[in-house]
């Protein structure tokens, strides 16, 4: 029997949602926040690298934390916290109007090693809710997605930080941070269950 009430359209359309947010807010700020310090604020190039490797330190821990704990905490109580955490991280940034290059160093890398988290997950999740019969073309087409967020971001990034600044720019990352939660409280749990019982 299966468990859950969503059709195998409804799942889909969910789990390329969930990849293409996490990557679009991930992969957005990965890439801009390293020239974001040298241009924006005049950093010297020593502590621009400082700054972006205070990033991938960030999201390592996260990372790790992540795999101890998903299969206590489940798939999608984890995806809807990240999510809902990283938003809260970026509208601070977006309402102190990032003043300063360690505001945005410290909240924007945590922002960024949350959703790092969720990037993840994805992996682990996607193969999940498919039969075997279509798993490897349903995970294929669901990480599709992660490359197209990842190939627009920073061009709606750069649009939007030329016409509304920089502040805006931790808004729009955190309208699709919201976006993903909305779409992560919809997700099949799979903790502890079957393949079988999740897509027969």
């Amino acid at each position: 029997m299966n468990c859950s009430p969503l059709l195998p359209h409804d799942r889909t359309f969910i789990v390329w949602t969930l990849w293409f947010s996490a990557y679009f807010v991930s992969n957005g700020l990965n890439n801009w926040l390293p020239s974001l310090y040298k241009t924006v604020y005049h950093l010297p190039l020593q502590e621009s690298l400082h700054a972006a490797s205070i990033s991938n330190i960030i999201q390592t821990a996260a990372v790790l934390a992540c795999a101890f704990l998903i299969d206590k905490v489940g798939r999608k109580n984890w995806a809807a916290a990240a999510f809902i955490l990283a938003g809260i991280l970026l509208v601070i940034l977006w309402a102190n109007g990032a003043k300063s290059a360690e505001s945005v160093m410290y909240l924007g890398s945590s922002a960024y090693g949350v959703m790092g988290t969720i990037t993840v997950l994805l992996y682990l999740y996607t193969p999940e809710i498919y039969p075997t019969r279509i798993r490897a073309i349903g995970t294929a087409f669901a990480t599709a997605w992660s490359r197209l967020a990842s190939a627009i971001a920073p061009t709606i990034v750069g649009f939007v930080l030329g016409a509304e600044g920089i502040t805006s720019v931790f808004l729009l990352f955190a309208a699709v941070a919201v976006i993903g939660a909305l779409l992560a409280l919809k997700m099949i749990e799979t903790r502890e269950k079957m393949l079988e019982e999740i897509a027969p």
